[in-house]
């Protein structure tokens, strides 16, 4: 059963609203996400470690490599969470483009 028109165009508020929560979301994700960049516990600990290693004639530049490269790929691996926001933010918008083209052709016919 087809919509009408005054039935699509409420449906399109309820998208623009859905739309505009799944923006403010993604933002707030990604704001969020941003906290790992100022995180800096993995470097303390590196500089307490490499302190004691140094006192006591350890080399540890692999483990510390190691690390400095786990801690990267943890970052990007945060970064990568707001992925799914934003692929719900385009699926709506998507939606809301498309039901905006079908009134404007319904709108067109009469």
């Amino acid at each position: 059963m087809s919509l009408s028109l005054s039935e699509k165009k409420i449906k399109l508020e309820v998208l623009d609203g859905k739309v505009f929560d799944l923006e403010y979301l993604v933002k707030d994700v990604n704001s969020i996400t941003k906290a790992i960049k100022y995180s800096d516990a993995h470097m303390d600990i590196i500089m307490k470690i490499e302190d004691r290693a140094e006192f006591h004639g350890i080399d540890i530049e692999d483990q510390v490599d190691d690390v400095r490269e786990a801690f990267n790929n943890l970052e990007s691996a945060i970064y990568e969470l707001v992925s799914p926001f934003e692929d719900k933010l385009r699926e709506a918008d998507n939606d809301r483009d498309d039901l905006d083209s079908e009134i404007a052709e319904d709108e067109y016919e009469l």
